[in-house]
């Protein structure tokens, strides 16, 4: 090996065991990775069905932003800014894919609630919300989804492109769906 290449600055790494000072663009984006990464993950699976899919999703997102917000390009609402991008991208793998839209329904049936239940009544449970979120369709589930993640009406409808009289429509329309197929069952 060439001696020259073995001289400190040779590959130009010099001062790189100086910490690297980061912006304060990066630190928000950091702050915010942390804060909203888990919520926009979950949602991201209920699309995708895939925890690693998901997670590649999100971290897309997070570039868009960060491209966006270095253009200083004004965000009103960074949330539901990144949850529309997590939505449009996950219908976009959707697409490429051909998932089925069965993924909100599996994952909403695999997570039961904490409470005292025996193995059969959660799988009754499972089962009876899988079956009721089957009846809703797509704007309902997504509303009552994002709903369900937190999100305002303004939110709901900054991510599905609708107006937040149109979420509280939709979500009324899929509770009363959805509690009408449940009470039904009893």
């Amino acid at each position: 090996m060439d001696e020259q290449a073995l001289k400190p600055g040779a590959l130009g790494l010099e001062g790189t065991d100086s910490p690297r000072q980061s912006s304060p663009l990066e630190e928000t984006l950091v702050e915010l990775y942390s804060t909203l990464r888990p919520p926009l993950v979950g949602y991201a699976y209920q699309f995708v069905g895939s925890a690693g899919d998901g997670e590649d999703l999100v971290q897309v997102a997070f570039l868009k932003l960060f491209d966006q917000l270095k253009r200083k390009t004004e965000i009103q609402n960074v949330r539901s800014w990144l949850y529309r991008v997590v939505h449009n991208l996950a219908v976009d793998h959707i697409r490429r894919k051909g998932v089925d839209d069965d993924v909100v329904t599996d994952w909403w049936s695999s997570h039961p609630e904490e409470t005292n239940q025996t193995a059969e009544d959660v799988l009754i449970a499972q089962e009876q919300i899988a079956r009721s979120l089957g009846v809703l369709n797509d704007r309902e589930r997504y509303c009552l989804t994002l709903r369900a993640e937190g999100l305002s009406y303004q939110e709901i409808g900054d991510v599905l492109g609708i107006s937040p009289k149109s979420v509280s429509v939709y979500l009324c329309r899929g509770l009363k769906k959805f509690e009408g197929r449940n009470d039904s069952k009893a």
